[in-house]
């Protein structure tokens, strides 16, 4: 048999439907099965044993039409579809000779969360991996664990992490997120990193894309120590490889704590406007949640441009000492 499982986007997201490849695999261990997802995440899913091939999409250079027509030139007889989207609605439609599954993607059940309407008749997502997991059900397949995977790739790395002594502790630190509200405030960061500092023998490396440089540089500048800012300094392999690294892992609710999360790493998870309860929680023995009981959380599946109640209360009252307090339990 031949299998596609189509997943474009995000980083966080295509690390999440690690464990459905893993059981798929377990299932067809002969069968052919290949991935198509965005040029820029196919990293994710390198040395990955449970698929055969990982097919890039770059929608600058062909679009879903021709994409869905290159798929059915491929005749695969299984369409699993991790996306839900009108754009791998295309992709199905053009392939009619294919079985194709589509996974559970609760959005009203999500929504109703968020607006607070009816919300005591609605149970938690307790993870997303578990919707994406509906997919299996109709392959009577059992999902045997959530944890999520990557595999790393040995590299000749360009970054250099300075490392002072072997009693030197590393904490990564990506404190960017894609909307502001999912972002715990730059001033609190520089905050916690000068009590860390001061407190422990440590290297802080403060990473994160493009977007992020100003970010990063403001906290840079207004903590009383040297940070390792590699901000925008790195490709997708070097990122893993770095969290990799790490002693502690610090971020919000953002695609590197997925990543922190499938290498197992010690790590904080700051939750704002968000919400573990929405499905995206850490799948991490080892993590550390903090946020705040509001009646106003989650306001948001994804996090947005501004609080909607403008006081920014989820992240404000979430003061640095209290994340410090954590740490110290780790270290």
């Amino acid at each position: 048999m031949k299998i596609l499982i189509i997943r474009f986007s995000s980083l966080g997201d295509i690390i999440l439907t690690t464990p459905i490849l893993k059981m798929l695999r377990r299932q067809y261990p002969t069968d052919t099965i290949h991935f198509l997802t965005k040029q820029q995440f196919v990293p994710i899913l390198e040395n990955n044993p449970n698929i055969n091939l990982t097919i890039p999409y770059n929608k600058d250079e062909e679009t879903i039409f021709v994409l869905a027509k290159k798929v059915r030139e491929a005749n695969y007889d299984l369409i699993i579809d991790l996306q839900a989207k009108l754009n791998t609605f295309f992709i199905k439609l053009f392939n009619r000779k294919s079985t194709k599954l589509t996974y559970k993607k609760e959005h009203l059940h999500r929504w109703f969360l968020t607006k607070k309407l009816f919300a005591s008749h609605f149970e938690p997502v307790d993870s997303t991996v578990n919707l994406y997991a509906s997919v299996l059900k109709k392959l009577n397949i059992e999902l045997e664990s959530i944890q999520t995977e990557i595999f790393l790739t040995p590299l000749n790395s360009k970054i250099t992490v300075r490392e002072e002594s072997k009693d030197t502790k590393k904490i990564v630190i990506a404190p960017g997120a894609k909307h502001f509200t999912k972002q715990y405030p730059p001033e609190y960061y520089s905050e916690l990193i000068t009590m860390l500092k001061n407190e422990f023998k440590l290297d802080v490396i403060l990473i994160g894309n493009k977007n992020e440089i100003t970010l990063s540089q403001r906290i840079s500048n207004e903590c009383e120590h040297q940070l390792i800012d590699l901000t925008g300094k790195t490709d997708l392999q070097e990122l893993f490889d770095i969290i990799n690294q790490a002693d502690l892992f610090i971020s919000g609710d953002t695609g590197p704590m997925h990543i922190a999360a499938a290498l197992q790493k010690p790590q904080i998870a700051i939750f704002g406007s968000t919400h573990p309860n929405l499905g995206f929680s850490p799948i991490n023995e080892n993590a550390i949640i903090m946020q705040r009981d509001l009646e106003c959380r989650p306001c948001s599946l994804h996090g947005s441009a501004k609080c909607p109640k403008k006081h920014f209360k989820c992240m404000k009252d979430l003061k640095p000492d209290e994340i410090f307090a954590q740490i110290q339990t780790i270290l």
